[in-house]
């Protein structure tokens, strides 16, 4: 122990300033780190994580964009999407683990239960480098729902707020998830769950609003006419009456508005007409501030009035509203702001099991999440044009909505599912019911997949839910939804010692990554040094060359010289230099290296030493 009695004050100070700094703790969440790394992290560190086609589950049904699903544990996924739809993906939603301690969470291929002193550090590891990774692929306006229980909220709630920043919280929305309660809920019958709800930048977040019940727009009874046409409002109160209302939370909102008692008419002057005064007060006396800045009241104070109302103490109170339309500029009745608690009897969640065993036949997948859930959360925070990801899709309810939900409203919304083919409860069944007799452990443990999650559950789903199938099996035939999908598996490039060895090895495994990237499929001409892809439509291609001696290079130029537009050319190349000489006065061409674009993104997410 140091003597400290022999030390200047200086030296004590310059002590204490240092255990400061080390003591200092930003306020957030906190967990024990990773005592072993994950082994889908230690693979992506000895191995590059790329995606291998699986060409028959190719489902065909028409020219519009190919849906994706993906097999194999979502961090591989998430690496590999990280270089094909950085900042692509609108939307995100994720129906994790809970981590109940019943077999529901697997750490290292090992169940983690109750006892565990780790549980919830371990459950935090496990979901922030997956958050970490999949932020990164949200667009600037894109958000993120995720939907969880009593038994981690708290800590996701946290989580979340570390890595997508605490004010970029949108909501923590209640879903009555069983009305009826949990009876086995030790005190309380539970009949709720959580959708939480993170903007990549909430500033620039624009959520849609839900269509006004009957009971809200009754209350537009009052009416203007502008053009012989009729319009139909309420009026709202000007003044603040949820949050941040005191004066001091916005001061500049706070101002006198003058009124013309004869007409009601408001303006930021006084003079002969506007006469009487109204400042935002509440009945207590307690000053306020306004919903509407200076500047906006200038601008609209056309939309409003000023009312004498009965206020206790006060014979002369004024009180401002404005006018709240029903229609929008285009004619059509307004959205309502969505609300935090949903309790809606198509969200219990018995009806995700109804519709999945009406679509399947069985009860294949514990606790699959309706759909009209999934239905409800892209209605107010998809466009039809938006890329949606489910990176832990389970029995693919998420692929189903975004197929319903396009063939209500006529979008062209895109989903990417990623999923593992782990055996469930359900499955690990019917392999024991099922397994042949007399076969070995390794051609067992391949003529086992077919029982897992993504081959038994997801994928037939949505094949019947595209194509179409028999309700509950012998039931009304259902028409199906159309759609594309192509189907992969996650695979890896092994890691070498030599660096252009690997360089090599990446490009001859990178094309369905290239697809992927370019939402491009179908082959259209296949050389011994490059392939051509065409898109649904007939209006796009993929050209990859892969010969690093630049053989053949000659007649890859010729070939995409024939092409029509719309070209994007991916190219081997020793670092990011092109030799684009032999494609002068080739119009609509986007040229991209290779490998060298993807090797920087995987430097940048694992511990990967390739030097450049």
């Amino acid at each position: 122990m140091a003597n400290y009695n022999e030390l200047s004050k200086e030296q004590l100070l310059e002590i204490l300033e240092k255990k400061d700094k080390e003591l200092a703790r930003k306020y957030g969440i906190f967990w024990d780190s990773e005592k072993i790394t994950e082994d889908v992290v230690t693979d992506c560190e000895n191995n590059l994580p790329v995606l291998e086609r699986v060409k028959d589950k190719s489902i065909k049904t028409d020219e519009t964009a190919d849906n994706i699903l993906i097999e194999g544990d979502n961090y591989h996924a998430l690496t590999v999407l990280n270089y094909t739809h950085k900042e692509k993906i609108d939307v995100i939603y994720i129906d994790p683990p809970y981590n109940t301690g019943n077999k529901d969470f697997t750490y290292n291929d090992r169940y983690v239960d109750k006892e565990d002193g780790y549980r919830h550090s371990k459950w935090l590891n496990f979901m922030e480098k997956r958050l970490n990774l999949a932020k990164r692929l949200l667009t600037d306006k894109g958000v993120i729902f995720i939907s969880i229980d009593d038994n981690e909220q708290a800590q996701l709630k946290l989580l979340c707020d570390q890595v997508f920043g605490e004010q970029n919280f949108v909501a923590n929305i209640i879903i009555q998830s069983n009305p009826r309660g949990s009876q086995s809920s030790k005190h309380l019958a539970n009949v709720h769950e959580y959708l939480l709800c993170y903007a990549k930048a909430s500033d620039k977040l624009n959520l849609t609003g839900e269509d006004k019940r009957d009971d809200t727009v009754q209350e537009y009874n009052l009416v203007d006419t502008k053009d012989d046409e009729v319009l139909r409002y309420r009026l709202l109160g000007l003044r603040q009456r949820g949050g941040a209302w005191k004066r001091e939370d916005r001061p500049k909102m706070f101002y006198p508005i003058y009124i013309d008692p004869k007409t009601g008419n408001c303006s930021l002057e006084q003079n002969d007409i506007f006469t009487e005064v109204s400042l935002p007060k509440r009945p207590t006396g307690e000053e306020g501030r306004w919903t509407w800045s200076k500047e906006k009241l200038q601008k609209d104070k056309k939309f409003l009035i000023g009312k004498k109302v009965n206020r206790t103490g006060e014979e002369n109170f004024w009180d401002i509203f404005r006018k709240d339309y029903l229609l929008n500029d285009d004619g059509e009745i307004k959205t309502s702001k969505t609300k935090t608690i949903w309790v809606e009897k198509e969200l219990n969640y018995q009806n995700g099991r109804t519709v999945l065993k009406n679509v399947l036949n069985s009860d294949a997948f514990d606790y699959p999440k309706p759909v009209d859930l999934l239905k409800r959360i892209l209605k107010i925070s998809s466009q039809k044009t938006s890329t949606i990801l489910d990176f832990m899709a389970g029995s693919g309810t998420t692929g189903q909505a975004v197929l319903e939900l396009n063939k209500e409203d006529g979008g062209n919304r895109q989903f990417i599912l990623c999923t593992n083919n782990e055996l469930n409860g359900v499955g690990s069944k019917l392999v024991d019911e099922k397994r042949p007799e007399n076969i070995s452990e390794a051609e067992f443990e391949s003529w086992k997949q077919q029982f897992g999650i993504c081959q038994r559950v997801t994928y037939p789903r949505l094949e019947k839910v595209i194509n179409g199938y028999n309700k509950n099996g012998d039931g009304d035939f259902v028409d199906g939804l159309g759609g594309n999908l192509q189907y992969f598996k996650t695979d890896f490039v092994k890691r070498v010692n030599n660096r252009d060895q690997i360089r090599f090895n990446l490009v001859n495994k990178c094309t369905e990554m290239l697809c992927v990237k370019e939402g491009i499929f179908e082959l259209y001409e296949e050389k011994t040094n490059y392939k051509i892809f065409i898109s649904n439509d007939k209006k796009r291609f993929l050209c990859v060359y892969y010969n690093f001696t630049k053989f053949d290079l000659q007649e890859f130029a010729e070939a995409t010289a024939k092409l029509p537009e719309n070209k994007n050319i991916y190219m081997f190349a020793d670092g990011e230099d092109l030799d684009l000489s032999l494609f002068e006065g080739i119009k609509n061409c986007n040229f991209e290296p290779i490998p060298e674009p993807i090797l920087e993104t995987y430097r940048e997410l694992i511990k990967l030493n390739i030097t450049k």
